[in-house]
Formats: C-alpha cells, sequence, structure tokens
C-alpha cells in the first residue's frame, strides 16, 4: 500500500507542483505577433511618446531582433521607482495593432528595461545579450 501512495504522489503531485512553478508567458509583450515597424525617439517623460522618431525600422533582420527582446523580457516584481525614460518605442504590428513603449538601455553587461506607457507600474527587464544589441540599434 505504501508502494502505491508513493507513487501516486510521485507521478501526480510533483509533477503538479513542478508545472505550477513554471513562469508565465510574457503577456505584456507576444512572440507570436509579427513585427512591422518599431519607430525610436528621445523620450520626453512618462505616459507619452515623442513622435519626433530619430530612426524608423522596417528591416526583417531588424525586426527580429526586437521580435526577440520583447519576447525574452522578463516582468520584474515589486514597485517601480525608475528615473525619466532615455528612449521611446513605437512598435506597429502587422495587423495594424500599435505598443507604445519606454525604454532604458543599459551600458555593455547591464540589462535594459522596458515598460509599456500605458501602465507605469510594471518594468520588465532585457538581457545582457540583448542589451549590446539594443545598443547599436539606438545609436
Amino acid at each position: 500500500m505504501k508502494k502505491i501512495i508513493l507513487f501516486i504522489f510521485l507521478t501526480v503531485f510533483i509533477p503538479a507542483t513542478l508545472f505550477g512553478c513554471q513562469s508565465e508567458s510574457n503577456s505584456e509583450f507576444q512572440a507570436s505577433d509579427i513585427l512591422a515597424k518599431v519607430s525610436i525617439s528621445r523620450s520626453t517623460g512618462f505616459g507619452k511618446v515623442n513622435s519626433d522618431f530619430f530612426v524608423v525600422y522596417k528591416d526583417d533582420r531588424t525586426l527580429e531582433i526586437f521580435s526577440t527582446v520583447f519576447s525574452t523580457a522578463v516582468q520584474e516584481e515589486g514597485i517601480v521607482n525608475i528615473a525619466e525614460p532615455e528612449f521611446d518605442l513605437e512598435v506597429i504590428y502587422e495587423d495594424g495593432t500599435k505598443q507604445e513603449l519606454h525604454l532604458w538601455v543599459g551600458t555593455p553587461g547591464q540589462r535594459s528595461t522596458l515598460m509599456n506607457i500605458s501602465n507605469t507600474n510594471t518594468i520588465y527587464t532585457v538581457s545582457k545579450e540583448m542589451t549590446a544589441k539594443l545598443i547599436d540599434l539606438v545609436q
């Protein structure tokens, strides 16, 4: 009887527990959405996007980089207390939807930070590797 209970425990409860510990997908940035255009400007503050874009990307290679940045961004827990944003992004998807973001680009070896302009209570961090790519794209 003890073996049956142990078997049930190992095959049902442990996998269920591990499944529950998996991180949820990033609902703010959808990896399956196909990007059509990403425009970047110097930010003028929270809650709005500066429409004076200094660069607009439409090429597949760059859009793939941004897609990877968005799909790998990790939501951070806690209260957001952050300086004014450095850059604004206007992201246009192939279906015509638009997303507006604030961006803080880290220095080499640091993470970068994203924030949806309509939700200033939540930030997402971007890996050091993706930060290196972002540095090239915003300069």
